[in-house]
């Protein structure tokens, strides 16, 4: 596996990250568990995302992480 293998399913990955760069959304709560297949190396996956984020001149202007057995949920508020 290459250096992505974290990502599942880099289709729906492509999604998100179009989503949070381009939509006219500002709020999003993004369930990690479909993003990637180890919950718990969910905060691999968000600083990848912010990664992206800082790079398109996204930024974040509160965030969340809740944790619970079965998923990581993330809400965050950005601006574009």
């Amino acid at each position: 596996m290459g250096k992505n293998s974290l990502i599942s399913d880099n289709i729906l990955f492509d999604e998100l990250m179009y989503n949070l760069i381009f939509s006219e959304e500002i709020e999003f709560n993004i369930s990690i568990g479909l993003y990637i297949s180890d919950i718990y190396k969910y905060d691999r996956f968000i600083l990848k995302v912010k990664s992206i984020l800082k790079r398109s001149r996204v930024g974040i202007l509160k965030e969340k992480v809740l944790i619970d057995p079965m998923d990581v949920n993330w809400y965050i508020k950005i601006t574009k």
